[in-house]
């Protein structure tokens, strides 16, 4: 039995039971796409394999990581920086996912990029 036939059995209430009882999956903005199973927002240009540049600056860029993967389920750590370099490292805890973290960071002239790591590809090193 599909839905549409629960919906024309039980009418107006019973759809919208059946509505409530289906799996909310977030919706993607017009654009967004996805590297190994990593969102990226839209407007992201490859620019190598697992790289890409956003076209946000720093501050829009983490406000829309910190909504598409919250701190609590998806920890961060600063990565080491160097001059003129804001970085900070993703963790995916979910094992089995295509990707293992990713890296963002803010290169020269307010470009930021991101970095997704494979389950195979070397782990972001730790921060003292």
């Amino acid at each position: 039995m599909t839905i549409r036939t629960l919906i024309q059995r039980s009418g107006l209430i019973g759809a919208l039971l059946i509505a409530m009882a289906l799996p909310v999956r977030p919706a993607f903005a017009a654009g967004e796409f996805k590297a190994r199973g990593f969102t990226l927002p839209s407007g992201a240009v490859k620019i190598d394999e697992d790289r890409y540049r956003l076209p946000s600056n720093w501050d829009e860029v983490q406000r829309f990581y910190r909504s598409t993967y919250p701190a609590p389920k998806y920890p961060r750590h600063v990565l080491r920086n160097q001059t003129g370099v804001r970085a900070i490292h993703i963790v995916n805890p979910k094992s089995g996912d295509d990707w293992a973290g990713v890296n963002l960071y803010e290169a020269a002239r307010g470009e930021v990029r991101v970095y997704v790591l494979g389950p195979d590809s070397p782990a972001a090193p730790a921060t003292p």
